[in-house]
């Protein structure tokens, strides 16, 4: 099919908004899209997304979409977990910001690290020529 329905593969957490976008892989233009959710028409949204504010355990199942004319996506699961204790589910981030992040810790990691490798090295070669 060249209907697609783009959304979260990982599991989403209570709370957090989800948006579900139906994309024809052919023109990739927005169109009037039909979306279900365990085979019961949920609604027609109009050249825009389906966003579930606040999911809940109630809004997992198979969901897919279909644009006329163009045909029906396959169904993708939408699974939704409870966020661990202590944890907001309102300060949830997208994997782009995650990586940034990771990113970001991987430099600081280096910075740290970098300075005690050389000075580590220095020695050992002082060590070493004391020795001789």
């Amino acid at each position: 099919s060249a209907v697609i329905l783009n959304m979260s593969a990982q599991p989403v957490k209570e709370g957090s908004d989800v948006t579900l976008r139906c994309i024809n892989m052919n023109t990739e233009k927005a169109y009037n899209s039909d979306f279900y959710k365990d085979g019961f028409l949920q609604g027609t949204y109009y050249e825009t997304d389906m966003i579930l504010s606040k999911v809940s355990k109630s809004d997992e199942g198979l969901y897919k979409c279909s644009i006329s004319g163009a045909g029906e996506s396959p169904e993708s699961w939408l699974a939704v977990v409870k966020p661990l204790e202590g944890e907001d589910s309102r300060f949830i981030f997208p994997q782009s910001v995650v990586s940034g992040f990771s990113l970001l810790r991987l430099f600081f990691h280096l910075v740290v690290i970098s300075p005690y490798c050389i000075i580590t090295g220095l020695l050992i070669s002082i060590y070493c020529s004391r020795k001789s």
